[in-house]
């Protein structure tokens, strides 16, 4: 009854209850579980993901799937112990399979609201095995191993997984029990830094208290899809660890060209973003006030992304400056503000960075010399 009552969305932003009862929209920048706030989830866009693995795998010449995967179901598994270990009483209350059953059911509710699929349980049996079919994955690698990693938090112990494809976008996922994970995962830990607060006021939704600045999100319910109405891209909420972990673990195997793929990918794919908000339309560089004001209007979508707060912002000879407290991952701003001075200033540019001070990050970006 519980979860269903939390399938319904909020009658004046369109916003899944659950949603806004299990994610908080900070003004330091931060999207965080209501119970901590030092524990982030970020808005991402399905096209972020696909491009970046397959980009990735095209300069190493190899799949990073297996890194992809656990370093998702480290991020999944930290989710869930957060939210089951920081309510008294739950633990205890999971001894019970009639529990575990119902918070099955939680699982499948918080994939729907967080955009990433839809899901069904077709068995399960606890302290055993699951399985479900699952539509329109944002990603089903990443999502199988956020399944994986719910259930090792469910559970107390490890998981494997296998899936079929056995329609259009549709799959049907099956986790057993297992005694080890493999032995990447353990290089796959996650970092959790405390965060800065902030001063970035949002306008709330009366009733739900969601931002109204997401009133361009539509929710298919039934496919477990978010859209963005403002360029038909599909976007979803996940965890703010995963990629990270991800990131940190490519570096340290292949040095430093890894992180020029990283900004290049996130570059090219906000230029697209620019000009699909209508941001970069004319072939023409803009100037004066206008270059400014665009500037500053697509930085303020940083917040809501939950990427970070943008506290100061110049145009210094040529060169944008910008300080960035609490950044989510500082490849993905950099990679972020290349693209918006390449769409803006019509030229290629360079980008650097450096710690303005703990918790902040300062960004140059200014025309490649």
């Amino acid at each position: 009854m519980i979860v269903a009552a939390m399938r319904r969305q909020c009658p004046v932003c369109g916003i899944p209850w659950v949603t806004s009862f299990m994610l908080r929209w900070r003004q330091n920048g931060t999207i965080t579980m209501f119970l901590n706030e030092d524990f982030r989830a970020v808005v991402v866009r399905q096209s972020q993901v696909t491009n970046l693995v397959r980009r990735i795998n095209e300069k190493l010449g190899t799949s990073i799937e297996h890194i992809v995967f656990e370093a998702q179901r480290n991020a999944a598994k930290m989710t869930f112990d957060n939210t089951f270990d920081g309510i008294p009483g739950v633990r205890l209350a999971l001894r019970s399979n009639h529990i575990k059953r119902t918070v099955v059911e939680y699982f499948n509710l918080i994939a729907v609201a967080c955009g990433q699929c839809t899901s069904e349980t077709l068995f399960y049996e606890p302290g055993k095995r699951g399985g479900a079919r699952i539509r329109n994955p944002f990603y089903i690698p990443m999502m199988a191993a956020y399944v994986v990693g719910a259930f090792e938090s469910l559970e107390g112990f490890p998981f494997d997984s296998e899936w079929v494809e056995t329609g259009p976008d549709t799959y049907e996922l099956t986790v057993d029990a297992s005694s080890a994970k493999p032995e990447v995962a353990d290089r796959m830990q996650l970092e959790v830094a405390h965060v800065l607060p902030g001063g970035n006021k949002l306008e709330k939704c009366p009733r739900c208290r969601a931002p109204m600045a997401l009133a361009h999100w539509d929710y298919d319910m039934e496919k477990g899809t978010i859209t963005d109405i403002r360029t038909g891209a599909r976007v979803f909420v996940l965890d703010g660890f995963g990629f990270s972990a991800v990131f940190r673990e490519l570096i340290a195997e292949l040095g430093e060209e890894v992180q020029e793929v990283l900004v290049d990918v996130q570059r090219e794919w906000t230029v697209e973003h620019l000009g699909q908000l209508g941001f970069a339309v004319s072939d023409e560089a803009l100037s004066g006030e206008d270059l400014e004001k665009a500037y500053r209007d697509y930085l303020a979508n940083v917040p809501l992304d939950g990427m970070g707060n943008p506290v100061s912002f110049e145009m210094v000879g040529g060169n944008i400056e910008v300080t960035i407290e609490n950044p989510y991952n500082v490849y993905i701003l950099a990679g972020t503000l290349k693209g918006l001075y390449e769409a803006l200033e019509k030229t290629e540019c360079e980008v650097k960075w450096n710690e303005a001070r703990p918790g902040a990050m300062h960004f140059t970006v200014g025309p490649r010399r």
